[in-house]
């Protein structure tokens, strides 16, 4: 990832997520917030989240990062 610039961290495992790489986001509007995205690296990163979010129904929606 040394060549690849950050555009964002994990807000689960804190991973870097390069520019134009795929990562998830949640599904419901509250994890969307612009004060309080949340975005994953993985589905698992997602997952885990849930623990603590107490959605009823929601899933992982798969985005692309901006290219830099």
């Amino acid at each position: 990832m040394s060549e690849l610039k950050r555009w964002r961290e994990c807000s689960s495992c804190k991973k870097p997520i390069a520019h134009g790489q795929l990562y998830q986001v949640c599904s419901v509007s509250t994890c969307n917030r612009k004060r309080n995205s949340l975005v994953f690296c993985s589905v698992a990163c997602w997952d885990a989240h849930l623990p603590f979010a107490n959605h009823r129904n929601a899933w992982a929606v798969e985005e692309r990062a901006p290219r830099s």
